[in-house]
C-alpha cells in the first residue's frame, strides 16, 4: 500500500513509465519488471544499501540491473538508472502498485479479495464475480482466501471499499451497538 509522500514522488515516474509502456504495447513486460524491482527493493538487505552514502550511483544500477538482467531491455535499464540518479529506488513498491492501478483503470479491471471461513464453490464464486461486475462496472478477478477466525460469512476487498459480511464483524457491530445504549 502507498503512503501520502511516497506516493506524490512515485507518481510522475510510475506516469511515464505506463505511458512508454502503453505507447509501445508492452505493458504487461513493464509491471514484471517494475514488480520484480518493488520486491527487490522491499527485501531488508537492499534497504540497508540504498541508505548506505558509500555506494555509488554506478554500483546500486549495476546492482539492479545485473539482478534483473533477464527482465530488461534498453528502456528500462535506462528506466532504473533515471530513479538511481535521482534517489528514487526507494519508492519502486509505489511506482509498481501506482503502474498496476493505471492499468487496471485502462483494463477496466479490479481485482477483489474475497477472505471466508470455507472454500467457496465455483459456482458461488462465478456468482459473487457477476454481481460485482454489475454493481463495480469492471471485469473482476477473484481472490479467493480462507480464514478459519472469521467464524463464518466472508469479507470483501474491492479497492478502498470493504465488505464485512463476516459473522466475527457482525458480533463486533452488534456488541458496539449495544455498548452505545447503555
Amino acid at each position: 500500500m502507498t503512503t501520502g509522500k511516497m506516493t506524490t514522488l512515485a507518481r510522475p515516474y510510475a506516469t511515464a513509465a505506463f505511458e512508454y509502456a502503453s505507447a509501445h504495447h508492452a505493458i504487461p513486460a513493464w509491471e514484471a519488471v517494475l514488480d520484480a524491482a518493488a520486491r527487490l527493493t522491499q527485501d531488508e538487505s537492499v534497504r540497508k544499501l540504498l541508505a548506505n552514502p558509500s555506494i555509488t550511483l554506478k554500483q546500486m544500477t549495476d546492482f539492479y540491473s545485473d539482478i534483473l538482467a533477464s527482465l530488461l531491455n534498453t528502456e528500462m535499464s535506462n528506466f532504473i538508472r533515471l530513479l538511481a540518479e535521482y534517489d528514487r529506488l526507494p519508492v519502486l513498491p509505489d511506482i509498481a502498485d501506482l503502474f498496476k492501478s493505471y492499468r487496471a483503470e485502462q483494463e477496466k479491471t479490479l481485482t477483489v479479495q474475497v477472505i471466508s471461513a470455507v472454500e467457496l464453490d465455483k459456482g458461488y464464486q462465478q456468482k459473487l464475480s457477476s454481481a460485482l461486475t454489475k454493481r463495480l462496472q469492471r471485469e473482476i478477478s477473484l481472490e479467493c482466501s480462507i480464514d478459519t477466525n472469521l467464524l463464518g460469512g466472508a469479507v470483501i476487498r474491492a479497492g478502498d471499499t470493504v465488505l464485512d459480511g463476516s459473522v466475527r464483524g457482525k458480533l463486533n457491530r452488534m456488541v458496539e451497538f449495544i455498548s452505545g445504549i447503555s
